[in-house]
């Protein structure tokens, strides 16, 4: 496990310093309220645990109030948004953490920063114990990729670049998108099931073009609702119900907006499945059982479910199963005798195809300068 200078520290779990009976009581998120110091002040810590054999993905987010490191630094906090059937969105502070935790490891993760106080702002109170503030957490068992090399030899059409049906303008087509996380990405691309998933970056509301010829499988763009301000499923027709999430909450890992396509240029033994995720709510143009064409204009871009920043996920499958593998694909240019391409002495399967590479730029051609930044 990577120990970052942030991290509180990282301690093995020996099941033999324990009672039988007090090892089957120990939670996944730890919380210490710690003991009072000469001056009154508690050193508030959380410790998350894994004292399976297997490793484990543990998701944990920690509402409004503010942590800091080792280094005594307060962390970066960012935001969850949720809009209702009022139509009105709310952000709430928070701060998230992604811990692959190795088997039978307790990781020492922050501290709370001290004299803080929590309530409405005419009614606020000191914090002296974690059970005053709202944290919440999923914990999955990790299950790496079984081939990492699998590749699908479908070359797929740039996703922001649309057939000349969809009368696409030049700004449009030559416009760059930076990949925000490729292949085994750091943040959520290290499981079986994202393993080679590729992230754009891109404003909310953007046009997204489908990158295979196939038939629409499945189709999800209701906001990822469905809950009501208790993260409960309700019908009450009085309940403010959540139609939309967006942001780093970890709830927001169950909900969100999808396009899925199943391929019908590749052989019967040799499936492809493309999905779309994050997509703007009620901006699909295409339903279950439509048959699309490569450049035929899907929906629109959005940043519905977890999901740090507006941006088109795009992951690859050889089946529609809940738990399937993705597949590594690359994408088609279109122009592979470019000039630019030709100079840079790319070999003939480069010069046909590309895979974009975090924080590089990329439209219909493949990579493009650096500097571009989306012009």
């Amino acid at each position: 496990m990577k120990k970052h200078p942030w991290l509180l520290g990282i301690e093995p779990f020996d099941p033999n310093d324990y009672d039988p009976e007090d090892v089957e009581h120990i939670p996944e998120v730890a919380m210490n309220d710690g003991e009072e110091d000469e001056y009154g002040d508690c050193e508030m810590s959380l410790t998350l645990t894994n004292i399976k054999d297997t490793t484990s993905i543990l998701f944990v987010t920690v509402y409004d109030v503010d942590l800091c490191g080792a280094d005594g630094k307060i962390l970066t906090s960012g935001w969850t948004y949720t809009t209702t059937a009022k139509n009105t969105t709310t952000q709430r502070k928070c701060t998230t953490f992604i811990v692959l935790c190795p088997p039978q490891t307790f990781v020492h993760l922050v501290t709370l920063v001290r004299n803080q106080t929590i309530g409405f702002d005419t009614e606020r109170i000191p914090i002296t114990s974690w059970s005053q503030i709202e944290i919440e957490s999923d914990v999955q068992q990790w299950s790496f990729h079984p081939n990492v090399k699998d590749e699908h030899p479908h070359l797929l059409h740039f996703p922001f670049h649309g057939n000349e049906e969809e009368a696409v303008n030049e700004d449009q087509a030559t416009k760059s998108y930076q990949c925000s996380q490729s292949e085994n990405g750091n943040l959520t691309h290290f499981f079986h099931g994202n393993y080679h998933a590729i992230d754009f970056a891109c404003p909310i509301g953007t046009p997204l073009y489908s990158a295979i010829n196939g038939i629409v499988v499945e189709v999800k763009d209701d906001g990822g609702g469905g809950q009501n301000q208790n993260n409960t499923t309700s019908t009450d027709e009085e309940c403010d119900e959540i139609i939309e999430v967006s942001g780093i909450a970890a709830r927001n890992l169950f909900h969100w907006n999808s396009i899925m396509i199943q391929s019908t240029d590749v052989e019967t033994s040799d499936p492809l499945f493309l999905e779309y995720v994050h997509i703007q709510t009620n901006s699909c143009a295409v339903k279950v059982g439509d048959s699309v064409e490569r450049g035929q204009f899907l929906c629109r871009s959005g940043s519905v479910g977890f999901s740090p920043e507006p941006h088109l996920h795009m992951a690859a499958y050889r089946s529609n199963g809940v738990d399937a593998a993705t597949v590594r694909v690359k994408f088609q240019r279109i122009n592979n005798d470019d000039t630019n391409t030709r100079e840079s002495g790319l070999d003939s399967a480069d010069a046909q195809s590309f895979l974009p590479r975090v924080g590089q730029w990329y439209n219909h051609n493949g990579l493009v300068e650096a500097n571009s930044e989306g012009k």
